[in-house]
């Protein structure tokens, strides 16, 4: 007979998903607060669970155990290495990296588990609002660092791929109605400097981190494009100006030039005239004063996406306008084009017609007289 297998019990330990082998630790800490933390492997949690009831006893907080081995901030900075060599998100996984070294940067990196990271990401949803794509990217940052220092011998485990993943909306995207760019452009009345900023980005499409790292150097206005050469898909595209972008963007260089700014500088500036390098914080607040929600600068480029698609431009224009690597990322507009639909279902309408022309029947073969 088949030898049947002992389910894994133990007081104070649970799978918070059955079957998933992912180990959680339900606790009382020392100041008599109810805790639950995601551990990892089975026999990882019944020791926490074991090591905690002891602390708890003592009224003590047990000290880390000394380890030999590599600091989390030695990681991060091989991890940074390989993303100027060959990552293609280089910006936004930096970024990500260095917002861990606060919190780990001084941590031997053997010694931090997936339940510490899992309490930091809780942390940073209630302090700062994170998403769950937020936290998922955050996530994947940390354990490719892991995981390289693994490939180095410098760590022997992925703490941070023990970490569950947030279920992310796949709602329908979100983009300004043309209220809501009306009520937008009001709140910039007195905010000159942002108007360029919000034009480009409605007549581009580019990323927030495209759009806010190019240099003039990189916009050719007699061939009306941007020369990206670096973006999230790894490759470099060029980005068409229409005549809008086109226009604001000469009204820019003009500013530039009058400041004497250098040849290499960014494309916009602040109300200083100083480099703009992230919208955030005026976005957001002319958001509010505008009265529109669920936004971020992120919504600007689904905005100009939708529009295209809703003018009946093809999804595989949209897709090389937008610089998408595969159709999946573009198919996510094609429910706003109805009628762009219909105009293709009723070829079949016109198709099943009885010709006028000399006797083509409804199965499209010549009538012979007889």
């Amino acid at each position: 007979m088949p030898r049947v297998r002992k389910e894994k019990k133990h007081r104070g330990v649970f799978e918070r998903e059955k079957g998933s082998n992912i180990w959680w630790v339900r606790f009382v800490d020392v100041d008599g607060k109810r805790k639950a933390r995601c551990v990892g492997a089975f026999s990882d949690a019944v020791n926490f669970y074991e090591a905690e009831k002891v602390r708890v006893r003592k009224r003590i907080i047990a000290p880390i155990a000394s380890h030999r081995g590599v600091r989390y901030k030695q990681l991060v900075e091989a991890a940074l290495v390989y993303n100027e060599q060959s990552h293609r998100d280089q910006r936004n996984f930096a970024q990500r990296l260095e917002a861990t070294l606060d919190q780990f940067g001084h941590r031997m990196a053997d010694t931090i588990t997936p339940a510490e990271i899992a309490e930091w990401f809780s942390q940073m949803e209630d302090e700062r609002e994170w998403t769950p794509a937020t936290i998922n990217r955050y996530r994947a940052a940390m354990s490719k660092a892991f995981k390289l220092g693994i490939a180095d011998g410098k760590v022997s485990r992925n703490p941070a791929r023990l970490v569950p993943q947030r279920k992310e909306s796949n709602g329908r995207v979100r983009f300004l109605s043309e209220q809501e760019e009306k009520r937008l452009r009001v709140a910039l009345a007195g905010r000159p400097n942002c108007i360029p900023q919000l034009e480009v980005a409605l007549h581009t499409g580019m990323r927030k981190g495209e759009q806010f790292s190019v240099t003039w150097g990189q916009a050719d206005f007699e061939h009306r494009y941007i020369h990206l050469s670096q973006t999230k898909n790894g490759s470099d595209r060029y980005v068409s100006l229409n005549s809008t972008a086109l226009r604001t963007l000469k009204a820019l260089k003009e500013t530039h030039d009058r400041l004497s700014l250098p040849a290499d500088s960014l494309l916009f500036l602040s109300h200083q005239n100083k480099p703009m390098t992230d919208p955030k914080e005026w976005f957001g607040r002319a958001c509010e004063e505008a009265k529109i929600a669920g936004v971020t600068w992120h919504t600007l480029r689904h905005t100009f996406a939708s529009r295209l698609v809703m003018a009946g431009v093809g999804l595989k224009e949209v897709q090389e306008l937008m610089g998408h690597k595969t159709i999946t990322m573009t198919a996510r507009y094609a429910h706003l084009a109805p009628a762009h639909k219909l105009n293709a279902l009723e070829k079949l309408v016109t198709r099943q017609r009885p010709a006028r022309d000399g006797g083509r029947g409804q199965t499209g073969q010549v009538r012979h007289e007889g």
